[in-house]
């Protein structure tokens, strides 16, 4: 059993570096600045429309719709139903503010200010990240065989 612990932990691990890249993808950057490169003109949320999250709420209904479905899947017992629901919840709070919402324009920042805003935000997406992976942890040790088996094929399309 102890040899099933730290294998647990580094499948996640390595699932949640996995997705990291598409959410980094997904969200436009996740926060890290994506494909800025250089200053942006005001036409940069339109740009963003043709990759199929053409808002935040498309992108929240999205995650909402991948939850529901993966909980139906899973056919969560009432006993689990807690330890879903905080992991629901580290979801949601990750998809929900995963770089979507930005500070000021990289035009009225310094250098510095700008790569300290991202740090801080990086920092934010890391915390909000390993809650994800400590909910899913406490609720994968309760799930049966059968519902690991169909949370490790579903997860990754979950997880931002």
């Amino acid at each position: 059993m102890t040899m099933k612990r730290p294998l647990q932990r580094f499948a996640l691990a390595a699932v949640l570096i996995a997705v990291s890249g598409h959410g980094f993808a997904q969200f436009g950057g996740g926060g890290m600045g994506g494909g800025r490169r250089g200053a942006r003109s005001d036409n940069a949320s339109s740009q963003r429309t043709g990759d199929g999250l053409s808002t935040p709420a498309t992108a929240a209904a999205k995650v909402r719709d991948k939850l529901y479905d993966l909980r139906l899947q899973l056919m969560v017992t009432p006993e689990q139903s807690p330890l879903w629901d905080r992991f629901s919840d580290a979801v949601w709070d990750l998809a929900g503010r995963g770089g979507l919402a930005s500070a000021a324009s990289a035009d009225d920042q310094t250098a510095v200010q700008f790569a300290q805003q991202r740090a801080t935000l990086a920092a934010d997406r890391a915390r909000r990240a390993q809650a994800v992976s400590d909910a899913l942890s406490s609720l994968y040790d309760t799930l049966s065989p059968e519902q690991r088996h169909i949370a490790d094929q579903n997860l990754p399309a979950v997880i931002p």
